[in-house]
């Protein structure tokens, strides 16, 4: 009997995606040999009509599309009730940010589902073609340039008419992860003259690719190593006063700054708001998760003296046919990963399914979760079994995207988010299983070709031995280099285009996981340019 995949209409108030759309749906019955069971009306609000999806089973009720499914895939995460309507032990693939959703976790532990959770992806290349939070804030950070466009009282671009000029519309975008990438570039592509702050200084070279100028606040948060820190009482002050200053000349705001799994950091506080001018448009894309600004109602737009807040919510919904087709293709890269020879199969040794592990017969996977929750986490270990017993694996913590909560100490890494191109992919391509895709590379030393684990201190002392007090050439002018780049390099001793020319194989290989490039072995071509331009 092959598998079964359950494919519920989504609950939630305006909730109008779908989590796999016909095309999947298809290639999943056709080329995984998959059985697939749907709620009528599922795929209404994305423009799929029952009659579009190809051999599958309709119902009418979410208990009856559910019963007796191995797979039960969502968008959101399910409400109690809706796990007490599970099969005990059946998968489900959604996003369930924990720290919102506690009963629900407590109630799949307790009917001992396993729980794929899509936004515990690691960040790494090879998890790219399945990163929802990528594809749906590519989504959501269009919505909202474009909602911050209808509803200012002034046109985004510069006219020249026979009436005189109309001066472009000044935007400022906070947060530059994929959904703020994609706000600057849709507010460019309106015509509005667009500033971007985002806290990592090396969100500087993605901003001003974009078009868009870096506001300088004077405050950098990064420490060694590639980690954030927290800001002390003087650089918050410092931060805000900047903000405020910026903002007060702003004719739209679009907040995106996110900590996945994580309440939303505060950035534009009261005081800013009322300095901003008559009929700034506000629109806080972090809405459902706290807000970024301190005056955001989620779901509601209203006036605070003469500023529009708008408490953006469900922005993804509101793209709901690309949205579900980008959500279904990343959910069918997942599980071609848990469909093996028309079995479930768990690969504890693969990095993308074991970080994404919330929960597995009845056993907690991932630490910051059971710290919330109180509960005990099962320990990471590895094997060649499919059902693991006691010990199993602990999914990495939470990366953000740079933001840092005001009260700690230190913060998750900062990581550098997918090019907004890289994840808007044209719908009418084939899937990602025909395109080759580059070996994986984390932020943590990675193991050598000879099996041994690079020594992070020890590569750090041999790079060093590179410097020299020379002065320091210009290595952005080699392709790949950007400003934040050649800032880090220079910490690792790497000065002088002879220091990369020098670089031995193995040496270049370790820069490149200490720099946590996607690809390290992009330090190898660096090294090729290098050797040309001192010959």
């Amino acid at each position: 009997m092959s598998l079964i995949i359950a494919v519920p209409k989504e609950q939630a108030e305006q909730e109008e995606r779908v989590a796999l759309d016909p095309a999947t749906v298809k290639r999943l019955n056709e080329r995984h040999g998959v059985s697939v069971q749907i709620q009528s009306g599922c795929g209404r609000g994305a423009g799929f009509y029952d009659l579009d999806y190809s051999n599958v089973q309709v119902f009418d009720s979410f208990e009856q599309t559910l019963a007796g499914a191995d797979i039960i895939v969502k968008v959101n995460p399910p409400t109690v009730e809706e796990v007490r309507m599970m099969p005990k032990g059946a998968m489900l693939v959604t996003q369930i940010p924990a720290f919102q959703n506690e009963a629900a976790v407590k109630e799949l532990l307790q009917r001992g589902i396993t729980t794929i959770a899509m936004n515990l992806l690691p960040r790494i290349t090879r998890a790219q073609p399945m990163d929802v939070l990528s594809s749906q804030a590519t989504v959501a950070g269009y919505k909202a340039a474009l909602i911050a466009a209808e509803l200012s009282p002034r046109m985004f671009p510069m006219l020249s008419t026979a009436a005189g000029t109309i001066r472009p519309s000044r935007v400022i975008v906070i947060g530059a992860g994929v959904a703020g990438l994609q706000a600057i570039a849709t507010a460019k592509r309106l015509g509005a003259q667009v500033e971007a702050y985002d806290i990592r200084t090396a969100a500087r070279e993605q901003i001003e690719s974009l078009g868009a100028r870096m506001i300088d606040t004077g405050v950098i948060a990064e420490g060694t190593g590639g980690y954030a820190r927290g800001l002390n009482r003087e650089e918050r002050q410092q931060q805000h006063d900047v903000l405020a200053e910026r903002l007060s000349h702003a004719h739209a705001v679009i907040c995106a700054a996110a900590i996945p799994g994580r309440q939303a950091p505060l950035i534009v506080t009261k005081d800013m708001v009322e300095r901003m001018l008559p009929d700034t448009i506000l629109v806080d894309m972090a809405a459902e998760t706290g807000g970024n600004c301190e005056l955001t109602r989620p779901g509601e737009t209203y006036m605070h003296g003469h500023t529009i807040i708008v408490g953006a919510s469900h922005l993804p919904s509101s793209g709901a046919v690309h949205a579900s087709e980008l959500h279904s293709r990343n959910v069918y890269n997942m599980l071609k990963l848990l469909v093996v020879d028309k079995k479930l199969y768990l690969d504890w040794d693969d990095e993308v399914v074991s970080n994404c592990i919330l929960t597995h017969q009845g056993g907690l996977y991932h630490e910051p979760t059971a710290v919330m929750l109180d509960l005990d986490v099962v320990a990471k270990d590895t094997g060649e079994s499919s059902a693991p017993t006691q010990t199993g694996i602990s999914s990495a913590k939470d990366e953000s995207a740079g933001w840092i909560e005001e009260d700690t100490d230190v913060a998750d890494r900062a990581v550098q988010e997918v090019a907004v191109d890289s994840t808007a992919q044209s719908v009418n391509d084939e899937p990602n299983e025909e395109v080759p895709i580059s070996d994986d590379s984390s932020t943590s030393a990675k193991p050598s070709s000879s099996g041994e684990s690079i020594d992070t201190k020890a590569a750090m002392a041999e790079i060093a031995t590179a410097e020299t007090p020379l002065p320091h050439d210009d290595l952005q002018v080699i392709n790949g280099i950007g400003p934040g780049l050649d800032s880090r390099l220079q910490e690792y001793g790497v000065r002088r285009y002879q220091d990369l020319a020098d670089m031995e194989h193995d040496a270049a290989i370790k820069l490149g996981t200490l720099l946590e490039l996607e690809e390290p072995t992009a330090v190898l071509q660096w090294v090729q340019d290098a050797k040309g331009m001192v010959q």
